[in-house]
C-alpha cells in the first residue's frame, strides 16, 4: 500500500514556516506563480519596494523566501489551479486516514485497501500532471524530480497540516512522508508519571509496591491488609500486561507501516520499469515499420530489375537470330 501514517514531519514543515506567516498577506504570493528562473530577481525587487514603502517586516519576510526546487514549484502550480488540481488527492487522503483509524480498531481492512489504492491513483495522476507542467515550461523531468513530487503529494495525503501547506501553493521545499508517524496519545497509558499527574502517579506506584511488601510482612498479623496488598499487586500486574500488549501492537503497526512504504516504493519502481519497456516496445515497432517499408521498396526494385533483365535477354536472342539468318 502506498500509505503513510498520520502525523507531521516537523523538520520538513518548519522549512516552510515563512510561508505560513504570509498566508493571509498578498506580499510574496505572486512569486510562487512565476517561473523558477524569475523567482530570485522578482523576490529582491519586491523586498526593495516594500522597504521603500515602510514595510520593513514584510520586506524581511519576503527577502528570506527561498526559491522552490523544481519539484516543489510543480506542486505549487498544481495547487494554484494548473493541471487537475489537488481536490481528488486531499479527498483520498481524508478517506485513507479514516480507514487507517478503523483498521487500528480491527475493522475495515477492505476499506483500507481500497482507500490506499485511491490515494496511490490520485498521486500518480498528479505526478503525471506535474511532469507535464515541467516539460511544458522547458525544465527536465528526471526520475529524482518525479520521486520528490510523489513524496510531497503522499505527505499531503497523510496529514491535514501537510495538506494545508501544499494547498497554499507556497512550498519552498519538498515534504518527506517517511518522517510521518507518532505513537497515538495514550498508547502507553499508565506507564511512568504522565503530564498533569507528576509525582502523584509515582507516589501511587510506590505506595502500591509498599503495600504489597507490607502485606507480605504483616500477613500473619493482619490478614485483611495482606488481602488488599494482593489485590493491588494483581491490579498492577494487569495494568503492566495491558501496557505490554499495547506496546506490542504499536510495534507491529510500525513494522507494517515500514513494509507498506517498501511495497509502495517497489510498486513505483516496477511501474516505471514497465513504462520504460513500453516506450522501448513502441520504438521497436516504429523501427520495424520502417524496415518493412524499406524491404517492400527493395522487392519492387528487384522485380523491376528482373523485368529489365528479361527484356535484355530477349533482345540478345533476337540479335543473334538475325546474325545467323544473314549467314
Amino acid at each position: 500500500m502506498s500509505f503513510y501514517p498520520c502525523g507531521l514531519a516537523r523538520g520538513k514543515l518548519e522549512g516552510n514556516k515563512e510561508v505560513s506567516e504570509l498566508a493571509d498577506a498578498q506580499a510574496g504570493d505572486e512569486l510562487f506563480g512565476l517561473p523558477p528562473e524569475e523567482f530570485v530577481a522578482a523576490r529582491d525587487d519586491l523586498a526593495r519596494r516594500l522597504r521603500r514603502e515602510g514595510e520593513a517586516d514584510a520586506a524581511k519576510q519576503v527577502k528570506a523566501l527561498r526559491r522552490p526546487p523544481l519539484s516543489a514549484w510543480a506542486v505549487n502550480q498544481l495547487a494554484r489551479g494548473q493541471g487537475d488540481g489537488l481536490g481528488p488527492l486531499l479527498a483520498a487522503g481524508e478517506r485513507l486516514r479514516a480507514a487507517h483509524q478503523a483498521a487500528l480498531a480491527g475493522e475495515g481492512a477492505a476499506e483500507l485497501r481500497a482507500a490506499a489504492k485511491a490515494e496511490r491513483d490520485a498521486v500518480a495522476g498528479l505526478v503525471r500532471s506535474a511532469m507535464e507542467l515541467l516539460g511544458a515550461a522547458g525544465h527536465p523531468t528526471t526520475d529524482a524530480t518525479r520521486d520528490r513530487v510523489a513524496a510531497t503529494l503522499h505527505a499531503a495525503a497523510a496529514s491535514p497540516e501537510a495538506a494545508a501547506q501544499v494547498g497554499s501553493g507556497r512550498l519552498t521545499a519538498d515534504l518527506d512522508p517517511s518522517g510521518f508517524g507518532t505513537v497515538p496519545d495514550g498508547a502507553f497509558e499508565g506507564e511512568g508519571p504522565a503530564a498533569g499527574t507528576g509525582g502523584d502517579a509515582g507516589r501511587r506506584g510506590a505506595g502500591t509496591t509498599a503495600g504489597r511488601a507490607g502485606g507480605r510482612v504483616r500477613a500473619g498479623a493482619d490478614p485483611a491488609a495482606g488481602e488488599n496488598g494482593d489485590r493491588g499487586a494483581a491490579a498492577e500486574d494487569d495494568a503492566a500486561a495491558r501496557r505490554a500488549r499495547r506496546a506490542a501492537a504499536v510495534a507491529a503497526r510500525d513494522d507494517a507501516r515500514k513494509r507498506a512504504r517498501l511495497a509502495a516504493d517497489q510498486a513505483v519502481l516496477a511501474t516505471r520499469h514497465a513504462e520504460r519497456l513500453g516506450r522501448l516496445a513502441d520504438q521497436a515497432e516504429r523501427e520495424a515499420g520502417r524496415a518493412r517499408a524499406t524491404a517492400a521498396a527493395a522487392i519492387e526494385a528487384a522485380s523491376a530489375a528482373r523485368e529489365r533483365a528479361t527484356r535484355a535477354a530477349k533482345d540478345l536472342r533476337e540479335a543473334e537470330d538475325r546474325i545467323s539468318a544473314d549467314h
